[in-house]
């Protein structure tokens, strides 16, 4: 198996950057900050330990490649979805690997579509956070019959996303 192929992968997917897998992401004691933030990644609140840590979706992914791929964080450096991993172990051909990807993709599609629908348009939080944001927001509020229905396909489609994120990309 060719390296480009399993690149070729990342390059095709990116959910790990673009907000569908992580919510954001802490930086590692050898991570420069200060050089990150110049770089235009956005920082969130810090983690319970005091680590930094930036917002997903990353703003430096845009068409589906990072933009500070030469310095990116080492957790980006070092992180390989379960998918990647039975690649690279040869458990899954690039074939199969690239239908799921394009499966999740459509699923999370359909999860930003139905946000929208219920009037959620932020792109610049994760998915799971503007889901649990909209759960809110419906559980406070009395719902028509049409947002209700809406709301229950979208947490129909956000099951199904995360069966196949939790099957096919998280390698806990």
């Amino acid at each position: 198996m060719n390296v480009d192929d399993t690149n070729s992968l990342c390059l095709e997917c990116g959910l790990c950057c673009n907000g569908v897998i992580f919510g954001d992401v802490q930086l590692r004691p050898q991570d420069n900050a200060a050089r990150l933030r110049a770089l235009g990644l956005a920082f969130g609140q810090k983690s319970r330990a005091g680590v930094e840590k930036f917002k997903q979706p990353c703003t430096a992914f845009g068409g589906c490649k990072c933009n500070i791929y030469s310095e990116r964080p080492t957790y980006c450096r070092q992180f390989e979805c379960l998918l990647l991993q039975s690649v690279k172990a040869g458990e899954v051909k690039i074939s199969e690997a690239r239908k799921v990807i394009r499966s999740a993709l459509q699923r999370a599609g359909r999860v930003k579509t139905l946000l929208r629908k219920l009037g959620d348009s932020d792109e610049s939080l994760a998915l799971r956070k503007r889901f649990q944001r909209m759960r809110r927001t419906m559980e406070r509020q009395p719902l028509s019959k049409e947002a209700a229905h809406a709301f229950s396909e979208l947490t129909l489609a956000v099951h199904e996303l995360n069966m196949i994120l939790s099957e096919r990309f998280y390698s806990e």
